[in-house]
């Protein structure tokens, strides 16, 4: 995974000061992924009259402090993050070169997810590259144009995934999704997450990719006939012409 944790010049983990549990083991998984040198813990104190306004904050001073320290690429967790067992040094490979701009014609982006719930989806030229609208905040980089849109904005009472994620224009995502969300108490929300809490985002995630596979083929089929059809009929109309000249 080294080369995709390299690829970021900044690397924080945001978490609660009253929840060391949670620090403890999003620790754990990064321990596991290569990353225990890397991530900077940012502690919150809680927003006991808003949590959802506490997290936005949270994610802005994340961004904030990644252009203060003048940094290209972002990686933002928060403290639920879970790793997926098919994160593999090539998708963490493939995830790097998009985002530092190896791969030819790479389109302009703001967020690049490892983890999300992905709303909308399209392909790419790469099949692990989809650019996608989506929630979630527990895994994803930004790039300096992201870090100042988030920046930029206003608390209004939503999630900061409906504020800046599920809004920008140039987000992006690895798939499959290799990061996910422990089941538990949510303190943003208020709720308690179920075993099957990420059932519904990854199912989410196949029908989409699904849904874009299918929309590509019936495009470059549609793309076929236009091209082949008007050749095949201009090889037959001389032939019809003849036959009713006679």
């Amino acid at each position: 995974m080294h080369a995709l944790w390299d690829a970021c010049d900044v690397i924080y983990c945001l978490t609660l000061r009253t929840r060391p549990e949670r620090r403890r083991a999003a620790a754990a998984q990064f321990s596991a992924a290569g990353l225990a040198d890397r991530v900077t813990f940012l502690l919150q104190e809680p927003d006991v009259a808003d949590g959802k306004r506490g997290c936005f904050h949270a994610h802005q001073q994340a961004a904030r402090l990644a252009l203060e320290a003048s940094a290209q690429r972002a990686l933002i967790f928060e403290d639920d993050v879970e790793f997926l067992p098919h994160f593999t040094p090539h998708a963490a490979a493939r995830a790097a070169a998009f985002i530092r701009g190896d791969t030819g014609g790479r389109p302009p982006w703001s967020i690049f997810f490892l983890g999300h719930f992905p709303r909308k989806m399209e392909l790419t030229s790469s099949p692990d590259i989809v650019r996608v609208r989506s929630m979630d905040g527990h895994a994803y980089v930004l790039s300096p144009a992201g870090m100042q849109a988030l920046c930029a904005l206003s608390y209004a009472g939503d999630q900061v995934d409906v504020h800046f994620h599920y809004r920008s224009e140039t987000a992006y995502a690895l798939y499959p999704m290799v990061a996910v969300q422990t089941p538990g108490p949510s303190d943003t929300e208020g709720l308690e997450r179920a075993e099957d809490w990420n059932d519904a985002k990854l199912k989410r995630e196949r029908d989409l990719y699904d849904g874009a596979v299918r929309r590509k083929a019936l495009a470059a089929a549609l793309a076929l006939n236009a091209a082949v059809l008007p050749a095949a009929l201009g090889g037959l109309l001389p032939g019809v012409f003849a036959r009713e000249e006679a």
